[in-house]
């Protein structure tokens, strides 16, 4: 009996070694199964990760400059050179158009403008997009009434063209646009003209550059506005009967200087 009892013990842990050892053999087929599926989840998720990292590089590559198809206006017989506007230029230095790098205010102030501002344009000017983009962010101003219409070539770009002193504005926020499309007229200034500005920032790495916009034009219609703007400044000379514009001086036309940190426009 006790032979037998000890021959059923043998037995019965024999079987149940040979369940334990089946047991483990599906836990381990199970975690095997499972660290295979994770590290082809990792290497996938790796793979998308340097699939966009390489697009990401393909953009910036892409978007290191653009090329400007106009100045924010179809052309420069939009600007009305009249003396109406000269009014306070020897109090205040109002002129009716500001290129880039040109003083701004009185003699004592130090500001630069940073923009193309057209502050003296014929009845009836539409304020049209320079690029194909996308509408980034439009801003209203309280205190002008008037809105300031931000666009990019692609989302998330180096590049913003801003369009400040928009009235009745045309776009949304997030709409495609091409060049040439009505994106909103100038606004009334105080001296009852109409005005906007037109401004080029360029940001990498937290850093603001602005940029003048003569040095943007695409090859197809540079030479032609850069022939226009000399000749809408050498007007306002002749117009004026004073030296407003040193054109000979600019390079490209409408260009004192061709970039400036926001430190300079700001006289700092």
């Amino acid at each position: 009996m006790l032979r037998y009892t000890i021959y059923m013990k043998i037995k019965y842990n024999q079987k149940g070694f040979a369940h334990s050892l089946f047991v483990l053999l599906i836990v381990v087929v199970a975690v095997g199964a499972i660290g295979f599926f994770t590290y082809k989840n990792i290497q996938n998720n790796k793979s998308e990760e340097k699939s966009s990292t390489i697009g990401q590089t393909s953009n910036v590559k892409n978007d290191s400059t653009i090329e400007l198809q106009n100045l924010g206006i179809v052309s420069m017989d939009s600007v009305l050179v009249t003396n109406d506007v000269l009014r306070e230029y020897d109090s205040m230095g109002l002129k009716g158009f500001y290129p880039f790098g040109d003083k701004l205010g009185g003699k004592t102030d130090s500001r630069l403008n940073p923009n193309f501002e057209f502050s003296s344009l014929k009845p009836g000017t539409k304020v049209i997009s320079a690029i194909d983009g996308e509408v980034g962010f439009i801003k209203k101003q309280s205190e002008t009434g008037d809105s300031e219409v931000f666009i990019q070539p692609t989302g998330g770009s180096v590049w913003t063209i801003g369009y400040d002193h928009i009235a009745n504005v045309a776009v949304k926020k997030g709409q495609k646009v091409k060049a040439g499309n009505v994106i909103g007229e100038p606004a009334v200034q105080g001296n009852g003209s109409l005005r906007f500005e037109f401004q080029i920032n360029k940001d990498e790495a937290g850093v603001t550059t602005h940029v003048c916009p003569s040095t943007l034009l695409s090859k197809d219609v540079k030479d032609n506005l850069i022939e226009q703007i000399a000749a809408m400044e050498q007007s306002w000379n002749t117009v004026s009967g004073m030296n407003l514009y040193d054109v000979a001086s600019q390079n490209p036309a409408g260009c004192i200087k061709k970039t400036m940190t926001p430190a300079q426009a700001e006289g700092r």
